[in-house]
């Protein structure tokens, strides 16, 4: 849908993954991704573009096979804190690489060729010029995001805390489409016998237009840690377990290191510590204050600026 809304035509190309646990497909993908190769070298032969972007993961590997094997230049971007084995992969073949987080640049056997740029935020959803947040003293302000699917475990730890938190503050819930039903009528029944004003709960909701008044967040560890600090947001994450993704457990880390977010392990996770942690961080004046503080000192570098002027600067030059 976005690339629509951009006049960005996509085109399909086959892939695979290659898993780290016993999987059937793991039998199959190689065949896919020979196959990816041979598609992508056909199509990239007949539009033969001056650059390629890679964002990294398994999709791009036949793509960006089938550029070195035509000598188009690639740029690639990591937005994770420990590149994943397919982005590494790939640096092999790139021509420049952006890295969102300095503790990834380690990784690069080419570190003459890596660039801290931080992580490209949509415009929409930066926020204006000198913006600078300030601790009010006005009802505090939560948005709960379980990820654009939304998730079951922050679902539960959530709505069983919910006569709780709205007697404190006002909750913004984004649950994913699959679990909107389900939590709102859950919710119903437990705010049965209270003033539910306080607890809104949708499927998907346009960030852009809360950022500005949201004084926490409580997520998973992805991309929108970005956007949080360039809104100057405190935020408690809640990676994926590394069993499904390290890449969040990793980037959860680096943030609590910067002293923007608090981290609740998923498997630790229950209503008691959810509240409690949202209460430290709220009524305490000295940390939340500690936490707005440490979110303005980081740079965010004007990533999006960064890589297109590259990429631009690249397609001249190539022959």
């Amino acid at each position: 849908e976005i690339l629509l809304n951009n006049n960005i035509v996509y085109s399909y190309v086959p892939s695979g993954k290659n898993r780290l646990y016993f999987s059937v497909l793991n039998f199959t993908d190689p065949f896919k991704v020979f196959f990816g190769i041979i598609v992508s070298f056909f199509k990239l032969l007949y539009l033969f573009p001056d650059v390629i972007f890679s964002k990294g993961g398994f999709d791009s590997v036949p793509t960006c096979i089938a550029a070195f094997l035509l000598r188009i230049p690639i740029i690639m971007h990591d937005s994770d804190s420990i590149p994943g084995r397919a982005s590494l992969f790939i640096s092999k073949f790139a021509y420049r690489i952006a890295v969102s987080y300095e503790e990834s640049i380690s990784y690069y056997a080419n570190k003459e060729i890596v660039a801290l740029t931080g992580q490209p935020i949509i415009e929409k959803y930066t926020p204006p010029t000198g913006f600078s947040k300030e601790i009010s003293d006005q009802k505090k302000n939560i948005l709960i995001i379980g990820g654009s699917g939304g998730s079951i475990k922050i679902n539960d730890a959530v709505l069983a805390t919910l006569p709780e938190m709205i007697a404190k503050y006002n909750i913004i819930h984004q649950v994913g489409k699959n679990n909107i039903y389900d939590v709102m009528s859950r919710s119903d029944i437990i705010l049965e016998n209270y003033n539910s004003e306080n607890y809104k709960v949708y499927d998907t909701i346009d960030f852009s237009e809360i950022y500005k008044n949201m004084d926490l967040v409580i997520t998973r560890a992805g991309s929108i840690l970005f956007e949080l600090v360039a809104w100057q947001i405190p935020s408690i994450i809640i990676p994926i377990p590394e069993s499904v993704s390290r890449d969040q457990m990793n980037n959860a880390r680096v943030f609590f290191q910067k002293g923007v977010a608090k981290v609740i392990d998923e498997n630790n996770l229950s209503p008691n510590i959810l509240l409690n942690l949202v209460d430290t961080i709220l009524e305490d004046k000295l940390e939340y204050g500690k936490m707005l503080n440490a979110c303005k000192k980081i740079n965010l570098n004007n990533a999006s600026e960064i890589i297109a002027k590259e990429i631009l600067n690249i397609s001249s030059k190539h022959n």
